[in-house]
């Protein structure tokens, strides 16, 4: 079950949201939370993250950037949706890598876009990847894969805090990803759209700082979907 958390001081809005939600997606109930301060008590004090956040960015006390900004450095894969008034705010948020905004008065046909999205968005992050090593088996969320490499005859999966090698073909492994998620720059190297900093012509950098190479074959490839890829985060 995919878990909802809405952050707005407006009772109205807070109503209008969770009615929404709760309309559209009834198996995911969402909890509310009048303020950044109240959201992180509860976050820090149950250990609880949610999936999915809509933030109100203009609250008093702590603002909803700020607040997001503290839920990025405990989990970097939950969704935030900005839900704001202030369009000038737009282009002050993207270090905490906003899923959407929704812009206030809230239409509900967006809204139940944006959750059709984020839900979908999920769905494919929170799907397992399977492997063996030796007589161990594994299992990774997908969200949580930065890259795999081949070497030699085995793969190589790398997550921000792991490493695995396992005997595989990373050809076949291309097979079952999300082509919407993942994407080949070299004939060595399979990428998650997600943690895609920024690309040049022979290379891509990550997040992390990681150099990935790309081929001249994949160079286009990798621009188009990444672009898509931006383009759809974006709900454009």
């Amino acid at each position: 079950m995919i878990s909802i958390a809405i952050c707005e001081d407006s009772i109205p809005v807070q109503s209008q949201l969770e009615k929404i939600i709760t309309d559209t997606l009834p198996d995911c109930p969402a909890e509310v939370f009048s303020s950044g301060e109240e959201l992180l008590a509860h976050v820090n004090s149950s250990q609880e993250h949610f999936n999915l956040y809509f933030m109100d960015i203009s609250m008093p006390g702590m603002s909803g950037i700020e607040a997001a900004a503290a839920i990025r450095q405990s989990d970097p894969y939950a969704l935030i949706v900005y839900v704001t008034d202030h369009k000038e705010y737009v282009y002050q948020v993207f270090e905490t890598l906003p899923f959407r905004f929704v812009i206030k008065p809230v239409e509900e046909s967006a809204l139940r876009q944006v959750l059709s999205d984020a839900f979908r968005h999920l769905e494919s992050r929170l799907q397992l990847f399977h492997f063996h090593i030796e007589r161990c088996q594994y299992q990774i969320p997908l969200q949580e894969i930065v890259f795999f490499e081949a070497f030699r005859r085995q793969v190589i999966l790398n997550t921000l805090e792991n490493t695995w090698q396992f005997y595989g073909k990373i050809s076949e492994i291309a097979e079952a990803l999300d082509p919407l998620l993942f994407t080949w720059t070299h004939m060595s190297y399979i990428v998650n759209l997600d943690y895609i900093r920024s690309i040049t012509d022979t290379g891509i950098t990550l997040r992390s700082g990681k150099y990935i190479p790309i081929s001249k074959r994949w160079r286009e490839t990798v621009r188009i979907k990444h672009l898509q890829y931006l383009k759809w985060r974006a709900g454009q």
